[in-house]
C-alpha cells in the first residue's frame, strides 16, 4: 500500500515539477511580491526539487524499506509545506 503512495507521488512529482519548469510564466502573474526573474528563478528552484524528490522517490519505491519510505514521505511533505509558505508570501 505504501508502494503504491510512493509511485502516485512520483507521477505528481514529476508532473508538477516539469510544470513549475516549463510554464513558470503562468503562475508569474499570481506573484506581485519581488522582481520576475526572481520569481521565476523561485519556481525553477522548486520544480528541480521536485523532479529531485521524484528520482529519489522511484528508489524508495523500488528497495519498499519501512523506514527509508517513511522518511521519503515525511520530507516531501516538508518540501511541499516550505513551497506552499513561500508561494503564499509572494502572492500575499
Amino acid at each position: 500500500m505504501v508502494r503504491i503512495l510512493i509511485f502516485a507521488s512520483v507521477a505528481l512529482l514529476v508532473i508538477i515539477g516539469i510544470y513549475l519548469l516549463k510554464k513558470a510564466t503562468v503562475f508569474l502573474p499570481l506573484m506581485h511580491n519581488g522582481e520576475p526573474d526572481e520569481n521565476k528563478q523561485f519556481l525553477h528552484q522548486f520544480g528541480v526539487f521536485y523532479l529531485i524528490l521524484a528520482a529519489i522517490g522511484i528508489l524508495v519505491g523500488m528497495f519498499n524499506l519501512k523506514f527509508f519510505s517513511l522518511f521519503y514521505i515525511f520530507s516531501l511533505l516538508v518540501i511541499s509545506a516550505v513551497f506552499s509558505i513561500m508561494f503564499a508570501k509572494k502572492i500575499l
